[in-house]
This record gives structure tokens, sequence and C-alpha cells, in this order.
């Protein structure tokens, strides 16, 4: 599967770049890996990580409330929402990565800020990974601040939210609960059997070219990381794309799988 995939990636039209990695560290596929890719909402990903890591040294509190504020467009709940009391920063983050919530999501940029998320992902290693704005904040695209993520580092993010679940830490197991809660399986979990589980973050959009991204980590008998970003691919390719590379990802994790009839054509 994961050859089937690389081949259908080169001839997309457009810019993909991926990366399966095993729990040990092993590297499976990487294709344009360090390429920098418009991050959409997996931007929220290092976002809700240095909330959760700042919470466990102290520097602020989960149950901190604040108003829900101006709403914006876009994936979420809130927009829809009138009378919604000021909500905690913990609520916030479960808005953030279950539902993709844009105004969640810009509460949590304000309150922890674009510099904090900086030093957090310079302490973790990943130099190209960039917040520059919040969500729908059309004067600061205008301007060229885009968010931006690379495969490789998006996955090294994944492996440290695996690793410190696994030790017991508590910002691992908080990110690990809500990327299993994600609702949208449009992309990686688009193919996967039933049996396989999939925790992930996932993240679209079509001003001006259409962007379809998802990171995660696929659970079968193994457990695999997986991230892939598209960029000027369009949708209805781009998304079937994402389906193939998580189902790659389940087979290297030890699921017994199949090509679904809609991939069965072409390479």
């Amino acid at each position: 599967m994961l050859g089937r995939f690389a081949d259908r990636a080169r001839s997309a039209g457009g810019r993909v770049g991926a990366i399966v990695i095993g729990e040990d560290g092993s590297e499976a596929l990487a294709l344009d890996p360090d390429g920098i890719y418009p991050a959409a909402s997996v931007i929220k990903l290092p976002l809700v990580m240095t909330l959760y890591a700042d919470a466990a040294a102290g520097r602020l509190s989960l149950e901190e409330r604040v108003p829900v504020g101006e709403r914006v467009d876009g994936s979420g709940v809130l927009r829809d929402l009138i009378d919604v009391a000021p909500m905690s920063l913990r609520d916030l983050a479960a808005l953030s990565m279950t539902v993709s919530d844009n105004t969640a999501t810009n509460r949590l940029i304000e309150r922890i800020g674009t510099d904090r998320v900086a030093d957090r992902l310079r302490e973790w290693g990943c130099s190209a990974t960039r917040l520059h704005r919040g969500m729908f904040d059309v004067e600061r695209k205008a301007k060229g601040l885009e968010n931006l993520m690379t495969p490789r580092e998006t996955a090294s993010l994944l492996m440290r939210v695996l690793r410190d679940t696994d030790a017991g830490a508590a910002p691992g197991a908080s990110m690990m609960r809500l990327l299993g809660r994600n609702t949208d399986l449009l992309r990686l979990g688009r193919y996967l059997p039933g049996d396989v589980k999939l925790a992930h973050k996932d993240g679209w959009g079509e001003d001006p070219d259409p962007v379809n991204n998802d990171a995660g980590i696929v659970t079968a008998r193994r457990r695999v990381i997986v991230a892939g970003f598209t960029h000027r691919v369009g949708t209805l390719v781009a998304r079937p794309l994402l389906g193939l590379l998580g189902l790659a990802a389940a087979e290297l994790a030890g699921a017994e799988v199949s090509l679904p009839e809609e991939m069965a054509g072409g390479a």
C-alpha cells in the first residue's frame, strides 16, 4: 500500500508530503518529509500541546475561564452558539481538537500567545513549524503570514505525545484522548477497518489554493505515526489519497486491509 500511495502522490498534480514512522522510530515512508506546507487546522496540534505542557509546568491553569469572544467562520460549533458563558481553557482545547473549532482555537492563541508556542516548538526541535496567526485572520493572511508545518516535524510532535502517554505524563495522555475523539474521518480515516484506531488532527482549506492535511497515530497490532500534507491538489483527489495513506499505515501496523473500490483503478 505504501508504494501505491507514493505512485499516486507523485501524479496528484500538486505538492504532496508524507511520512510514516513505526513507534520504534523506524521510517517506512518519506515523501518530501521536510517540505514546508500550509498547516490549516493541523497547527492546532502544537498549540494545544503547548497548553497542556504549560499547565503541567504550572504556568497556567486549565480551569481558567475566558470569554468566548468574537466568533469566526469555518469548522466548529461556537460560531452557532450565542448563550455561552466564559469557558475553561480545558474545554476550549477539547473543542479545538475534537471538532476543530476555530473560535475556541483563537481564544487559546490569544491566551497562550504565538511567541510561547514558538518557544515550545524550538524546545521540541521543530524549527520550520510556525504559528503566525489565528484562524480566519484575513488581514494577517493577506500580508503573507501563514501557519506552516512539515510532515517530519508533525510526526515528531505525535511521537512526543505517544512517548508521554506511555510514560504516564499528563500532557501526553490529555492529547491522546482528544486526538482519539476527532470526529472527521474524511482523510486518514476514510478507509480504515473498524478494528483500527486512529488518533489524529486534520485540516483543510480552499483559499486561495486547496489544502488537505491529516496527521495521527494508527493503532492495530502495532502503532504507526503518519502525517500527510497536500497543497494545490484538488480535494476530490487529496482526500482519497490521504485515505490511502491511512490504509497503508494500518497495514504497516498489522491490520488486514484491502484496497477500496474508490481507489482500485490506476497505479
